[in-house]
């Protein structure tokens, strides 16, 4: 009596040790679908951050980006797939490492772009003011020459904070009283200042 009783304990002790086994297997592969499924969303959500920032780089390189800014982008594109290659492989982590790289040339790129934005809008403001000199004393022709160069003033500060996507969009603000300055004064907008208009409505500019 007493050698069943034993045996049957021995049996309740492994059946009770395979169910451990068994809930800890089960907890891993629950915490496993959960690290998965959290990587994915986490992966998921950069390249959607990274492809709406490619998005949104696009008219800006092709309409004043430089050679070296333009295979940057190009090399961005590159860089896109890759981490699309590896969401597609359930390579969530490396995509991950992809993306955060990405977003360091973007801003690579932006710095870059910046610095000919800068330029651009300081010539124009300079040009600008030569040229319609004669209208200086129209209240509204002075206030706009002040606030294109205010606007450039502010970009270079931007740029010095690192926020070269400011700096580019209060560019665009100084072009666009540059160019407002011409209208007031009753005068046509030199065609050299075309491609500035279509892109200070973050337009393309085709020839």
């Amino acid at each position: 009596m007493t050698g069943d009783w034993i045996m049957h304990a021995k049996l309740m002790n492994r059946s009770c040790f395979s169910r451990l086994v068994i809930l800890l297997c089960v907890f891993i592969l629950g915490a496993s679908g959960i690290l998965l499924a959290s990587d994915l969303s986490d992966a998921t959500a950069m390249r959607q951050k990274c492809e709406e920032e490619f998005k949104a780089l696009d008219t800006t390189v092709k309409n004043f980006g430089n050679p070296f800014v333009k295979r940057r982008y190009e090399d961005a594109a590159v860089m896109l797939k890759e981490g699309k290659l590896c969401l597609a492989q359930s390579k969530y982590k490396e995509a991950m490492e992809i993306y955060k790289k990405y977003m360091i040339l973007n801003n690579e790129i932006y710095k870059d772009l910046s610095v000919d934005y800068i330029n651009r809008a300081d010539t124009m403001y300079n040009d600008t003011a030569k040229e319609l000199v004669d209208y200086y004393d129209n209240e509204k022709v002075s206030h706009y020459f002040r606030l294109a160069k205010q606007n450039v003033d502010d970009a270079r500060k931007a740029a010095s904070a690192n926020n070269y996507k400011l700096a580019i969009d209060l560019c665009r603000n100084s072009k666009k009283y540059s160019i407002e300055s011409y209208r007031i004064a009753g005068q046509p907008v030199p065609d050299k200042y075309k491609k500035d208009i279509k892109d200070n409505n973050k337009e393309l500019y085709q020839e």
